[in-house]
Order: structure tokens, then sequence, then C-alpha cells
């Protein structure tokens, strides 16, 4: 049964609201759990190096330009702040292109304001609107080249091809994933226009863009034009995006396509066990998705697609990014552009009804809201701030921890320098002996923040290979500091070589 609607739930102004609204809890709640990427962007603006990082060529520069502009206005905080609020912005940016494509796909606004509380809600969305990362500001122009692809089709206008492709071609730019968006936009475009040799070279002299900027940035660098394949694709390389195949290609696909729309994680143990209230928001949900799933047979009765031009090109852009997210070994990173897509898709059908939308976008918001975003807020996961303490205390410690990229980031944020005496716990037994060695050699203090205890369920623990149990048991582990964590005390511990005994 349709609801009672009023002169507002029926006016352009629902969905605008909906995105303000959503972007003042994006504002409001950032993370206090900055992950090693965000940490390490923040530091390049911080310190002013590295600002042209290829594999997302524009981002840490227009951070850097942000920045600037916040100090200016009397913006007193540091970049990382910042940062997450260009974000939020960036997010909600993404909601307004939606809701003007969702506008010319559907004519109820109730519909429209149901998809963009979908979008907006997902935890992919959320999740990177409360952080400092490079994922939003790209789906922005994407989704601005699809906007334009869909006037083209309703207006026929020419130019309309070249501004849609410049879009796309300049998410690229923010991040080189987006390729595959500006791809599929140029495939529908030769699939359903006319005069197809007119319309590939329209397509294809805008996104020079991409090219130009990237020939800018090298000449700048003195990068000699011969190693601009080696520049370009400089995370390949260097092996810094996992690109192989195996049965965890599919597992990690799944698992991180799902954690798109609901956050699943280890930590949601953790949050019941420190308090019963967080079992509620997983009742409630419950209880929605049972209702939802009972409607949904009638619902789908009710739909008809009715854009099938636009179905199809964003259908095949959700294809070719989920393929390329699998073969990243399910990296959740390569699929928030996902929400958005689903909604663009959603808004293909006829919709004779909206509630199921908005019952399905509460049901995200509650439980994204209440085992992710205040979550991330409110608690402390990591030990980095009592590691660095630590290494204030002892500059030369040898550390052996869990997670020595998000530590290291973490230092290179404080202090702008490197920090050349970390290493994996769960790295090589012949590494963790070689490094220990050389720290007796040198006399310097080795902490660890290894624990027995059973690991946080998460894909760090998924990916790794072996537990690091069975080398710590020849040391003495000395307790040294306490860092309360959501997950337990995470302090340091001073490891010693019992007499005698060899590593």
């Amino acid at each position: 049964m349709e609801p009672r609607t009023t002169s507002f739930l029926q006016s352009r102004f629902l969905p605008f609201f909906l995105v303000v609204a959503l972007f003042l809890v994006y504002a409001v709640f950032p993370t206090q759990n900055s992950t090693s990427d965000a940490y390490d962007y923040a530091a390049s603006v911080k310190w002013q190096v590295d600002l042209w990082r290829p594999h997302h060529l524009l981002y840490n520069m227009t951070g850097s330009g942000f920045y600037t502009l916040c100090q200016a206005l009397g913006f007193k905080g540091q970049p990382l702040e910042a940062l997450k609020f260009l974000n939020s912005l960036a997010a909600a940016g993404c909601l307004l292109v939606l809701w003007r494509i969702l506008a010319r796909l559907q004519e109820d606004t109730k519909v429209q304001a149901g998809l963009i509380l979908l979008a907006g809600a997902s935890f992919g969305t959320m999740r990177y609107a409360t952080e400092n990362e490079t994922y939003l500001l790209p789906i922005f122009f994407s989704l601005l080249g699809s906007y334009i692809w869909l006037r083209y089709q309703n207006q026929g206008k020419w130019v309309d091809v070249a501004w849609s492709s410049f879009w796309a071609a300049f998410a690229c730019l923010y991040h080189q994933v987006h390729f595959f968006w500006w791809l599929g936009l140029g495939l529908g475009f030769l699939i359903s226009g006319p005069k197809r040799g007119q319309m590939v070279l329209t397509y294809l002299v805008p996104a020079l863009v991409v090219p130009l900027a990237y020939a800018i940035v090298m000449y700048q660098q003195d990068i000699p034009f011969p190693q601009a394949h080696r520049f370009v694709f400089q995370d390949f390389y260097k092996s810094s995006v996992d690109t192989s195949v195996s049965s965890q290609n599919f597992l990690l696909t799944f698992i991180s396509f799902i954690r798109t729309f609901l956050e699943v994680h280890g930590r949601l143990y953790f949050l019941a066990k420190a308090k019963l209230f967080y079992i509620i928001p997983a009742i409630i949900t419950f209880i929605i998705a049972t209702v939802l799933t009972r409607r949904v047979v009638l619902f789908r009765k009710k739909t008809q697609l009715h854009q099938r031009a636009i179905f199809r090109v964003h259908l095949l852009i959700l294809g070719l990014q989920l393929l390329f997210a699998g073969y990243a070994v399910g990296n959740a990173e390569f699929m928030v552009m996902m929400p958005f897509l689903v909604a663009i898709l959603i808004g293909c059908y006829r919709l004779s009804t909206s509630w199921p939308l908005w019952l399905a976008g509460s049901a995200l918001f509650l439980w994204n809201m209440a085992y992710g975003v205040l979550p991330n807020h409110t608690f402390t996961y990591t030990n980095q701030t009592c590691v660095y303490q630590e290494v204030q205390k002892h500059p030369r410690a040898l550390l052996l921890l869990q997670d020595k990229n998000a530590f290291a980031s973490f230092y290179f944020y404080q202090t702008g320098q490197s920090y050349s005496y970390a290493f994996e716990s769960w790295a090589s037994p012949e590494i963790l002996s070689k490094a220990i060695n050389q720290a007796r050699q040198q006399r310097q203090p080795i902490f660890t923040d290894y624990s027995p205890e059973a690991p946080i369920f998460n894909r760090a623990w998924l990916m790794r290979h072996r537990p690091p149990s069975s080398f710590f048991k020849q040391f003495r582990l000395e307790p040294l500091t306490s860092c309360p964590t959501l997950y337990g005390d995470q302090g340091l511990k001073q490891l010693t070589l019992p007499t005698g005994s060899v590593p």
C-alpha cells in the first residue's frame, strides 16, 4: 500500500534535501581509523612530496589546492581532516549528478530519492565519504559523463558526444580504474549512434586530455618520454596492485561486492561484545529484509524496462568494473562505483511504487551507520599512536608489527620521514631472523605487537598464508606498553631471546 503523500514528498526538494542530509552525515562523522593510503595521501599534501601519483594523477594535487583554500578561509586543522571533508563534498556531488540522471529516467521524485538513498547509504559510499581516499572524485566525473551521454540520447547533439568523453576521460586522471567507465560509454555511443566513423573520432579526441596531462607531468618531473609506460602504469610494475588469479579471487570478489553495499567485518563481533545494544540494528535490519523478500516478487511484476540503451551501457560498465575488481583479487576499492551504477540500472525500469526503495535504503543506512560509520568515528582499532609514542623514546627500535604499512604511513604523516626499522610480523622466518640478528648486533631494542590470540577476521587475514605463532614461540615477550582498542589491548611487547638460543 502506497503511503499518503504530501506536497513536499511530491516536490523536487525531497531528493535535494536527502542529498544535503547524507552530506551532513558524511561530514559530521569522519572516520578516526584512517587507512595507510589515507595517511599517505595526506602526508603528500602536508609535506608537499609525491603530489603526482600516476595511478590517481590529480588527486594529491587537488587535495593540496583544497587544503590551501581551507587555510585561506581560516581552517586550522590538519590536511587529513580537510581531505576527509573534501571527500564528503565529492560524495554529495556524486549524489547530485546521480539525481539529475535519475530525473531523466523517473518522473516520480519519491522514486528518485529512494534510489539516491540506496546509493548514498551503501557502505562503499559511506566508507569513502568519511575517509581520505581517491575513489569518489572520479565517480563524480564519470557520472557527469553518463549524464551527458543520456542527454545525447534525448537530444542528439554531437557536442554531447565530445563532452561525455571528456568528463569520463577526465575521471581517469583521478583514478585509472575509470577507464572502463569511459570505454563502456564509448561502446554505447558506437552501438546506438549513426555515422560510426565520425562518432569514434568525436569520442576519441577529447580523451586526449589524459595523455596530454601525463605528458605535462612527465615533462615537469623530467621523466624521459620513452619511460611513459613505466610511469603511467607504475603501480603495476611495482606490484602495488595485486593481479593474480586463484580461488581467492572468487571468494574475495563476492565478499567485497556484498561489503560495497553492507558492512561485513570481523569487528561486528567485538561491537556486540562491547555493547549488547549493537544487536538491535541487526534485528531491525533483518525484519526489514524479511518484509522486502516477501514483497520483491510482487514488486518485480510491476516493473518494466523502458530505458534499454542506458541500461545496456551501464550494465556493461558494471560488468567491466566487476571483472577488473575480481582480477585485482576482489579489491573492494575498485567497486565503489557499484551503488551508483545499480541505482542507474534500477532507474531504467518503470517503477510503480517507491516504498521498497525507501525500505531497502533505510535498512542499509541503519546497518552501515551502526556497524560502519559510527564505530569508525567513535572507537579506536589500531595501535599506531601508541607505537609512535614508543618510537619517540626509542628512535632506532626494531618493530615487528601486524600492519607495518599502516604504521609507516602514520609515521610519514607525523614526521615527513620514513621509518627504516619496521617489518611485518607475518614476514618469512628468514627475513625476521635476519632483522633480529642485525638489531641485536647493533644493540637496538626489539618491539612487537604480535599476539597469540585469534586475529581479526578481515581481508588481510584471508590474504595471509601462514600464522607467525611458530616463529614467536622461541622468544620471550615481555609487556612494554598498554594500548586499548576495540579489539583489546594491542600494546607493544619487548622481544628477548632466551639465553643460549639462536633465532
